[in-house]
């Protein structure tokens, strides 16, 4: 009877093991964050777009600044100081909007190969130790990047003219509030 109970916990025990054994271990995918997000096709489009876009901008201040210093008065001073505002205001939203357009797209590019791959989660090389490179996504999520077409002109929402913007917000923000009431 001893035997037979010891016999019994050993099989138990081993098929404990066996069945462990056949549970799937979840798999993960490690990729460089910031190689595959400056690496791209995407993102060099983005730099051209933004490039393109301050040219003109930047001609214009370049433009007051040579006014200004051929003849420094009141008026070129502030036509200088216009036209950099201008630059510095719209260079900055348009880069905060076409940044948040690729970052949204990026994000969604890594959970679509993440799900079609079958992996559990992936993680930002910084955050690892140790790996195996069969680990490694970066190269794919680059690829996928590279298929993208994306228009930043598009959806340029930005206004060249950063009084205009000002007080299109301030007109908004007094609707919602009389809403609001």
């Amino acid at each position: 009877m001893k035997r037979t109970i010891i016999s019994l916990c050993l099989t138990m025990t081993c098929l404990m093991v066996l069945a462990a054994c056949n549970q799937q271990a979840p798999s993960i995918g490690v990729l460089d964050e910031a190689a595959a997000f400056r690496d791209n096709q995407a993102a060099k489009a983005a730099m051209e777009f933004l490039k393109q876009k301050s040219a003109p901008l930047q001609a214009e201040a370049e433009k007051a600044y040579k006014a200004m210093q051929a003849e420094e008065n009141e008026k070129t001073s502030a036509a200088y100081r216009e036209a950099m505002g201008k630059l510095q205001s719209v260079m900055s939203a348009e880069q905060q909007r076409v940044v948040a357009m690729l970052s949204e797209k990026f994000n969604k590019v890594i959970d679509d190969y993440r799900a079609s791959k079958g992996l559990t989660l992936v993680v930002d090389k910084k955050s690892v130790l140790s790996m195996d490179d069969s680990v490694e996504v970066t190269q794919d999520i680059i690829d996928a990047m590279d298929k993208l077409e994306l228009d930043f002109a598009a959806k340029a929402e930005v206004s060249e003219n950063p009084a205009a913007t000002v007080e299109q917000k301030a007109a908004a923000k007094k609707d919602e509030e009389k809403k609001a009431e």
